[in-house]
Order: C-alpha cells, then structure tokens, then sequence
C-alpha cells in the first residue's frame, strides 16, 4: 500500500519545452521532452497529492492512467506558461511548484505576422531575453514551496554544483535540482539535489529523482500548515 505522505496537498508542476514564434508558421524551440516532469508529477500524484501539470509540447504522450491521476493542461508557447504560472500561483491555492519545464530563455524582437519568405541566402534573426518566469514566483506567492531545475551542458561536477547554488539563490527556491545534459541517456539521469545548505540527495535515474524529489518536498511541507487557500480548494473539489 502506498503511504499519502502529500495527501491534502496542492503541487504544481510545469513541464516540457515551451516555444517563441518566429513567424506564423515557424517557431524556436528545444530539445525537452517532458518526461521527467511527467514523471515527477507521478511520484507526487502516488504520494497522495493533488497534482496539476502543465505540459508543453515534447514528446512525452500522456497515458489514460496519466489522466485519471493528474490534472494535466497543454500549453505550447512562452506566453501561454507564463500566463498560467502567473494566474495558478498567484492564486495562492498550490503549496508547491516544481518548476520543470525547459523555458525559452529568448525570442524574436519582432515577430513577422505572416510568412516569413524562403530561399533567402541568409536570414538574421534578432533575439532579446524572455522574462525569467521562476524569477517571479516569490512575488506573486512568498509561501509557496518552490523547486527550480538548472540543466547544463558539459560542466564538471564542481561547476554544476556551483552555477546551481547561484541559481537557487537567485530565485530564492527552496530546492534546485542540478543536472547536465551529457551525462544523461536513455536510462542515465544523473542529477543533485540542493537547498540553502548544499546537497540534500543524489539521483542516478529520472525514477530516483522523482522519488528524492517527494522525499524532500515532502520533509520541508511536513513544517509548514496546509494553505488555508489550498486547503479551501483541496475541499471544494472533493465536493464537486
């Protein structure tokens, strides 16, 4: 029998790529696939919690069991995620948001409405920085428990761990979860786990860090009450 080590409790999840237009028919995007979020938004849902995910357009495919477990919402562009981060936790009803998703970090300056042409010997795109979404979290709700993911490419251990200590500081979440793109395959995920304190857990798969992830969320919502708002929320949908 599973222990409801979250039941009662609200999670948020966001998960996958999000896309920036480029013209009507093109978009910039990248390689997330979604899996891992999916498959935290599991571990959580399994430990008892009230899981909504917000799924952007990889390649992980929700199963039926997916859907009977899950509260999952598509959404495809920056925008999209970004309206929906602000409105769901800004309502204050999740007492945790595990900030998953692989969110574009630039756009086009200006997006062509139409087509752009093709057959152009070279087309120059210019790009500016997109908001930091997880940047906005504690402003929009101080007590929500919030995990971010900083992914790398190629660092050593010692850099990994120190461009995520940053990172986590920077966004004041109460956990990064600390990982690097050339390490992982088909079955490798290699990832750490970090608070203020340093590392809290190691992970080899996606399956071992989907469950230190509730281990740890889970110890850190153990000290704190349940959202009087989620708490509401939990209750009127146990109604419905």
């Amino acid at each position: 029998m599973t222990t409801q080590r979250l039941a009662g409790r609200r999670v948020l999840v966001t998960a996958g790529p999000t896309w920036v237009w480029i013209d009507a028919v093109r978009h910039l995007g990248n390689v997330s696939s979604g899996r891992t979020g999916l498959a935290v938004s599991r571990a959580f849902a399994t430990a008892g919690a009230h899981v909504t995910v917000l799924l952007g357009p990889g390649q992980a495919v929700p199963t039926p069991e997916d859907h009977a477990l899950l509260q999952v919402e598509r959404f495809i562009t920056f925008d999209d995620l970004h309206r929906e981060v602000r409105s769901r936790v800004g309502s204050r009803t999740f007492d945790a948001l595990i900030h998953a998703a692989a969110v574009s970090d630039y756009r086009p300056v200006s997006e062509e409405r139409g087509k752009l042409a093709s057959g152009e010997s070279e087309l120059v795109l210019r790009l500016q920085p997109t908001p930091k979404i997880v940047d906005e979290v504690r402003s929009l709700d101080p007590n929500v428990l919030l995990v971010k993911f900083k992914l790398e490419v190629g660092r050593t251990l010692e850099e990994l761990l120190h461009i995520a200590a940053e990172s986590r500081a920077r966004s004041d979440a109460d956990l990064i979860v600390a990982n690097d793109l050339r390490l992982m395959d088909a079955v490798r995920h290699p990832a750490w786990i970090l608070d203020a304190g340093g590392i809290v857990a190691e992970a080899a798969t996606t399956a071992e860090l989907a469950d230190k992830l509730v281990q740890a969320v889970t110890e850190r919502l153990g000290r704190r009450p349940t959202s009087p708002d989620a708490a509401r929320s939990s209750a009127i949908q146990g109604v419905v």
